[in-house]
């Protein structure tokens, strides 16, 4: 009973603590509050309004009063364009309000947001601020009359006009004060170009269709009382037109008469000037029919800078004054074109062709060398399809990729090209399935690098393969396998050659869109073709 009487009142004292905290929490804190600027309307508002008497009906509070309620609270938009044009009207620097902030309904034009009114406008705390510039005062100009008393000039020279100074005499009685301080009298200089309807001025005289102070009267400003001495000198300076802005710059227009010396052919085409002039003469009766502007050797340089300079399609047009979309036609157009009849240049050589251009150093070492291969590829947009994703990611390049083979002979000709496969097809699996071991013979040998493991397939087509050794196992090569490793890697280096040079034509650098992959087979042969135009890769003394 002791410890159950100093508990009471103890707890009673806590008690009353904490509903006085509550109560004091109670009258600081006025819940939602409206995140206009200088509008104090807040929930308490609303809580006083509907505890307290109405003003009109005293009897009843304004929670059971039929009258409107004061206002109402709009929650801001929580994203969308809507949010920002809220935010846009609040105009409260660095302002990022919550979910849960507020506008009050006095700000709507409609007391609510509707679909023809959604934004806040009225009472926004603020005015918006227009800069006002001091407008310039309207100039009163004067038809100023010559002075009909003055005495007749015969028998006085005249005056030039450049050496005689003005003079601003006093204004005449009666003119008002605004008037003589935006018009002054007429000099005595000027009254000569009045009275004798001549102007003396000296380009005037020398150019007399030009000269506009002849026939009409002489207004004078007040801002003009000096005699501009330049424009006098310069004649050019009177013009009957001044060129628009679209007409101060003139580019020059580009064309296959621009290239004239070997090293721009070999610039913008990569072909020497002969063989460049050589390929326009022979493809120019293809494009005979093409409903196109442009001329046919234009045209056939078009597609030569877009393989060789990779440019868009935008900036040849503008260099040749055609549109975008015109250009990209003409692209298509004769990329089919020269694919079909170009071709021809990528062949498989005879046998003895090959043996006659063996290079020096396949001589002593790989004489019965037929062909190098090695794979390559190409730079690929990700595709829309699953499958097409996996079927063309490459391990190796961390991309997605398009692969084809190339054989070259040992001189460096390209002379094969296979079909664009996915990048995750291997090197064995294109060789196998290309064609390419169709063009073999017995008794030819191919000379691979160490990932062409096909071994067993030339074996049967008594092919023989020369790759460098593998270590299976071993802690290191025998000698014999480490010379033959080295001379294998020295001459197979060619073939990294060929590639580089057609990747020279940065298309085939340049990652390619979807939508363009259906000619990319067609570009990869036009530009082995072009390759096979140029001097021969390996440099060697070719006996006849």
């Amino acid at each position: 009973m002791f410890i159950g009487t100093l508990r009471k009142p103890a707890m009673i004292m806590g008690n009353n603590m904490q509903e006085t905290k509550n109560n004091s929490l109670t009258r600081r804190s006025g819940g939602r509050q409206c995140v206009v600027v200088d509008c104090s309307n807040n929930q308490k508002k609303l809580y006083d309004w509907e505890n307290s008497p109405c003003q009109f009906h005293n009897d009843v509070n304004g929670k059971d009063c039929p009258c409107l309620v004061p206002f109402k609270f709009h929650c801001i938009p929580a994203s969308g364009e809507n949010r920002l044009q809220w935010l846009k009207s609040i105009n409260r620097k660095g302002f990022d309000p919550p979910i849960k902030s507020v506008v009050c309904s006095k700000h709507f034009i409609d007391g609510r947001p509707t679909k023809q009114n959604p934004i806040p406008v009225l009472e926004m705390g603020y005015r918006p601020v227009t800069p006002k510039t001091p407008g310039r005062r309207p100039l009163k100009r004067l038809r100023l009359e010559s002075n009909e008393n003055s005495s007749p000039r015969q028998s006085q020279p005249q005056p030039d006009p450049l050496s005689t100074p003005v003079k601003r005499p006093s204004p005449k009685v009666g003119c008002p004060p605004d008037e003589m301080l935006t018009a002054t009298p007429i000099t005595d200089a000027d009254e000569a170009f009045t009275d004798c309807q001549q102007c003396l001025s000296i380009c005037c005289q020398k150019y007399p269709q030009h000269c506009h102070n002849a026939n009409k009267p002489k207004l004078v400003d007040s801002s003009t009382q000096t005699i501009d001495l330049v424009a006098h000198d310069h004649t050019y300076w009177y013009s009957l037109k001044t060129k628009t802005v679209s007409t101060q710059h003139s580019s020059a227009v580009f064309g296959f008469e621009n290239i004239q010396t070997d090293s721009d052919s070999r610039f913008y085409t990569g072909l020497s000037l002969s063989v460049f002039m050589t390929l326009i003469s022979t493809l120019s009766t293809y494009g005979k029919g093409f409903p196109y502007r442009m001329s046919v050797p234009n045209q056939i340089l078009s597609v030569l800078l877009r393989l060789r300079l990779a440019l868009t399609f935008e900036d040849i047009g503008r260099r040749f004054g055609v549109s975008h979309q015109l250009m990209s036609n003409v692209f298509k157009s004769w990329i089919n074109v020269m694919s079909q009849h170009l071709s021809h240049c990528v062949v498989w050589l005879p046998r003895d062709t090959i043996r006659r251009t063996l290079p020096n150093s396949f001589k002593t070492s790989f004489p019965k060398t037929t062909c190098i291969i090695d794979c390559s590829e190409i730079f690929i947009q990700r595709p829309f399809s699953l499958k097409a994703r996996a079927q063309t990611w490459s391990t190796y390049k961390s991309n997605n990729t398009a692969k084809f083979l190339i054989a070259i002979a040992p001189s460096g000709f390209i002379m094969y090209i296979s079909p664009l496969y996915g990048g995750r097809a291997s090197d064995n699996f294109i060789t196998k399935n290309c064609g390419c071991l169709d063009y073999l013979l017995p008794g030819d040998e191919v000379m691979a690098d160490r990932g062409f493991t096909i071994g067993e397939d030339m074996c049967s087509r008594r092919v023989k393969l020369n790759i460098p050794a593998f270590m299976k196992g071993r802690s290191q090569l025998s000698e014999q396998e480490t010379i033959d490793s080295r001379r294998i890697a020295a001459e197979r280096i060619h073939v990294e050659r060929a590639i580089m040079r057609m990747k020279s034509f940065r298309l085939l650098n340049t990652k390619y869109s979807i939508k363009t992959l259906h000619n990319a087979d067609k570009t990869v042969r036009v530009v082995a073709a072009l390759c096979n135009m140029r001097d021969s890769l390996i440099r060697d003394d070719v006996v006849d």
